[in-house]
């Protein structure tokens, strides 16, 4: 006796992608998973950090030029699309054209969650960041665009911000910003007299790769020193800048 296997009507597959494969799911699974590093503070990279399929939409969705508007005065050279209230009651989505309006607002949505938010807490500070700082913050998220002359003096990151996160969005194979990435300092002995954004105050121990598909986080603390080298070429440096922002 044969049996004759029927396929079912109906049934839909996800192209590149298994079933109930959930990008933020997927990020929390790398996050909690990543090493930590511990010094000169609390900071750690992760890779891939987002499914290969999901990737793909980040980058084909990510806006045009036009759509960016420069992040502050001090940053001229950064652009800025605010996916999250940027602080004044208001965000970027709807200056922005359907599809993308849509796949932004649910990455913020999602990624913007208590649960995404507790994962960062927890695996940059521990349980005593997510009994501590859960409900007293939110998600601050938008994204960036950075152009030739960019760069970011050394800095700690102001103090309302409790663990800041950056996910980088080269093309997958485009290493062409590869050294632009995060820099973690570490002021050289008997310098504590010289301008705090002065980079001779600070010896470069780490350099976060700017490549496709990562994420470079740290807790934010008096002692988080950081930068980006001058970006002195024509480039495009795309990424999405989230940070656990203590509520007013």
């Amino acid at each position: 006796m044969s049996t004759t296997i029927v396929p079912a009507a109906n049934v839909e597959s996800k192209p590149q992608a298994s079933f109930n494969e959930i990008p933020t799911v997927h990020a929390e699974y790398a996050l909690r998973n990543a090493k930590v590093n511990t010094w000169p503070f609390r900071h750690a990279v992760v890779r891939p950090i987002f499914p290969a399929w999901y990737y793909q939409d980040l980058t084909s969705l990510f806006p045009a030029d036009d759509a960016f508007v420069p992040l502050n005065k001090y940053h001229p050279d950064r652009g800025a699309v605010f996916l999250t209230d940027r602080g004044d009651g208001t965000d970027d989505l709807g200056r922005l054209p359907e599809p993308q309006r849509a796949f932004w607002g649910e990455f913020a949505r999602s990624f913007g969650s208590d649960r995404f938010r507790a994962a960062l807490l927890d695996r940059i500070g521990g349980e005593s960041y997510v009994d501590r700082y859960l409900n007293r913050s939110r998600a601050l998220i938008h994204l960036s665009l950075d152009r030739c002359g960019y760069q970011i003096a050394p800095h700690t990151d102001v103090a309302k911000k409790i663990v800041t996160a950056v996910f980088y969005l080269p093309d997958v194979g485009d290493f062409t910003n590869e050294a632009y990435g995060t820099s973690v300092l570490v002021q050289k002995p008997g310098a504590e007299e010289m301008n705090p954004q002065d980079w001779n105050r600070y010896d470069i121990a780490y350099t976060a790769p700017f490549i496709a598909n990562s994420l470079f986080t740290f807790a934010v603390g008096t002692n988080s020193w950081h930068a980006v080298k001058p970006v002195d070429k024509p480039t495009r440096r795309r990424s999405i800048q989230y940070f656990v922002f203590l509520n007013e």
